[in-house]
């Protein structure tokens, strides 16, 4: 938090510390409406993934946690802007309130990144589903990734050291404060979270355009992974706000409400966008049950019996990708009823095992 100069601090008008002016019940509107949402989806997703196709993944259970860091990200945005005066003007606040309005920022921050890297983490795991062996797609999702993991652990890092001790970061008036400008670490945050938001969006669309598929079956898995296009505009909206925050204005607190607002938003829409391709099975829940049953009574009985049946069953496997083979490295060796996964297979052949994927991996 910027303290104003003394030239500011005379235009600031006469504490109301009693019944000061406040932003209003807007924020618990918009949040109140969206977490339930989000829970909702995530509740759904589960229950068609281990209810239906009886085969949850890594995916679902990241996008869980992304879902706990989210509520809890939502309670303190709430709590941030309803007690710890991120709703008022910052001349109507004490020094204790600024602190303990800081304290919560802190808290905030810590609960975004895990959220949104969680949420990121949980779509790009999906995309392993349909990521051929070897192809510049997968690599590119590994290299995603990666990145989007180095941002989680560096970001983390650098909010809890940037004061030295970590309680300088909110005692204002202290004699000597060891922390390094706010400003630059919190810009660079937003701006390479929008970056990935975008290349975890924009990931997908070549594959599906290039599926052999009916132009209006390709325009609705474009549709269902393009939501990820909705985070990306509410990260530009909530990197806009830090910037004004931090760098246009010195009443904060006042101004930040938006930071606040936008900062639940993102979270609690990328869970949401997250789990809508995953959804997909609601559209035809015949279909799907079928097929989970199919796949549950492939996989319920003895090993022995179970290999049996995948050889005269090979159709359960359309459902999804299988996760042994996305990480397997001798394709060599593969049998006429596994999925081909490498480029030495015909193209005709993993064409259609590519489309089969598309239309029952959700």
């Amino acid at each position: 938090m910027r303290l104003p100069p003394p030239e500011v601090l005379k235009t600031f008008p006469k504490p109301n510390y009693v019944d000061p002016v406040t932003r209003g019940p807007a924020l618990m509107i918009v949040e109140l409406t969206l977490l339930p949402i989000a829970i909702i989806c995530v509740a759904l997703r589960l229950w068609i993934r281990i209810g239906w196709l009886h085969k949850s993944w890594w995916d679902d259970w990241l996008m869980v946690v992304a879902l706990i860091f989210s509520c809890g990200t939502t309670a303190l945005v709430i709590m941030a802007t309803t007690m710890y005066g991120w709703n008022i003007h910052v001349w109507d606040l004490t020094i204790p309130q600024m602190e303990t309005g800081r304290k919560a920022s802190m808290a905030g921050q810590s609960l975004f990144v895990l959220a949104s890297s969680f949420v990121k983490m949980s779509i790009l795991a999906s995309y392993f589903r349909i990521a051929p062996e070897k192809s510049v797609f997968r690599k590119l999702v590994w290299v995603t990734f990666g990145l989007v993991f180095a941002a989680f652990i560096t970001f983390l890092v650098a909010l809890w050291l940037q004061c030295m001790p970590i309680s300088s970061y909110w005692t204002l008036l202290a004699d000597h404060r060891d922390c390094i400008p706010e400003g630059p670490p919190l810009v660079v945050q937003t701006v390479i979270n929008v970056v990935t938001d975008f290349m975890i969006y924009a990931l997908p669309i070549p594959t599906l355009v290039r599926l052999s598929l009916p132009a209006s079956q390709r325009i609705g898995l474009i549709f269902l992974f393009g939501f990820g296009g909705v985070i990306v505009v509410a990260g530009s909206f909530r990197a806009y706000w830090v910037h004004y925050v931090l760098f246009e204005t010195y009443d904060v607190t006042w101004e930040g409400f938006q930071l606040w607002v936008w900062t639940a938003v993102e979270t609690n829409v990328g869970v949401i966008c997250g789990c809508i391709p995953a959804l997909k099975p609601l559209l035809f829940p015949a279909k799907a049950r079928q097929q989970g049953s199919k796949y549950a009574n492939g996989s319920g009985h003895s090993r022995s019996s179970r290999r049996e049946r995948e050889k005269v069953t090979p159709v359960i496997d359309q459902i999804e990708m299988d996760t042994r083979q996305l990480t397997e490295n001798d394709t060599s060796t593969i049998s006429p009823s596994e999925r081909p996964m490498s480029g030495r297979t015909d193209k005709s052949r993993f064409d259609v095992d590519m489309e089969q994927q598309k239309a029952y991996m959700y």
